[in-house]
């Protein structure tokens, strides 16, 4: 199994709930975070949150709760590379990337030194279609289709990447994430196991 796992594919098509049920309790000891959405009393969606893996740290960076959605980049810029450079995180979750943090410098270079570390990762990469639908719906201009064309690019050439094309609650995709858990989240104890 490849250190990094990326799954890649629609919207709502059940990559984070997979990667969630595959890391189960062992994603308190990574390091790294998961995107929730945050929904009102009557289940609309109204904006999203970056939350640690252990859900101690949280902070809304979309809300949609606005006339326009409102981005916050400073989440990405502080909480989100101080959760990218924990130094006791044995792995990273990165759940997901490719969105507007790429737009955040900090952010964008913590990101770059974790795959320079060669630290265990495993999440979501936003696909074609989520990031064409978030250049529509937020006004992105040019500077995010280029960020994400060259993350895109890296992860889809690196060696130590799998980025895998889910389709919808794709079982494979389950399977592929809970391989890289026993091989990446387990320390030696309970490998065993």
């Amino acid at each position: 199994m490849k250190k990094r796992l990326f799954l890649t594919g629609s919207m709502g098509w059940g990559k984070s709930t997979a990667i969630a049920q595959a890391l189960g309790s062992t994603a308190c000891r990574g390091g790294g975070f998961f995107t929730r959405r945050q929904l009102d009393s009557s289940g609309k969606l109204t904006g999203f949150s970056l939350e640690s893996p252990d859900g101690s740290r949280g902070e809304i960076f979309l809300d949609f709760t606005q006339e326009k959605p409102v981005w916050n980049l400073s989440v990405f810029s502080q909480l989100g590379r101080d959760l990218l450079t924990d130094p006791d995180a044995p792995f990273l979750v990165l759940d997901e990337i490719g969105g507007v943090e790429l737009l955040c410098p900090e952010f964008a270079d913590a990101l770059e030194a974790v795959f320079v570390r060669g630290t265990p990762c495993i999440g979501v990469m936003k696909g074609t279609g989520p990031s064409g639908a978030l250049i529509k719906a937020l006004g992105l201009d040019d500077t995010y289709a280029h960020s994400w064309e060259r993350l895109q690019a890296f992860l889809s050439s690196d060696p130590d990447t799998l980025l895998y094309s889910c389709g919808q609650f794709d079982k494979h995709a389950l399977a592929l994430a809970c391989q890289w858990v026993q091989e990446y989240a387990y320390d030696g104890l309970f490998r065993s196991v």
